[in-house]
């Protein structure tokens, strides 16, 4: 995440929530923790979100944040959306969320 010249300019993968990814935070307005991270992305304890945003570094170029309300959650929406690419369409805009359950599997509850 420090090394945003590197890549602005392209179509770029997040991983991990705006309090320990600046990146991210740049992307959702700010380093979020704990409470705010809920209260401004709606992904609460257990969650994750898989999102889209739109022109956040470069004109026409696509960041699409993967986290989860803690290291956990966030690895688990990781390893699904690696697995299922195909259940997310990555367009400017898009959101899933979704829960993290028994032994890190992931149910998206909202698109």
């Amino acid at each position: 995440d420090s090394e945003t010249e590197s890549w602005k300019t392209r179509n770029v993968v997040l991983v991990g929530g705006s309090c320990i990814n600046s990146a991210t935070a740049t992307v959702l307005g700010g380093a979020y923790c704990a409470d705010e991270f809920e209260s401004s992305t709606s992904v609460g304890a257990g969650q994750f979100m898989v999102a889209s945003y739109a022109d956040k570094f470069s004109t026409g170029k696509i960041a699409l944040v993967v986290a989860g309300y803690d290291a956990a959650d966030t690895t688990a929406a990781v390893a699904n959306l690696i697995a299922k690419p195909e259940s997310y369409d990555t367009a400017a805009g898009k959101k899933y969320t979704g829960t993290v359950v028994a032994g890190g599997s992931v149910e998206v509850t909202s698109a």
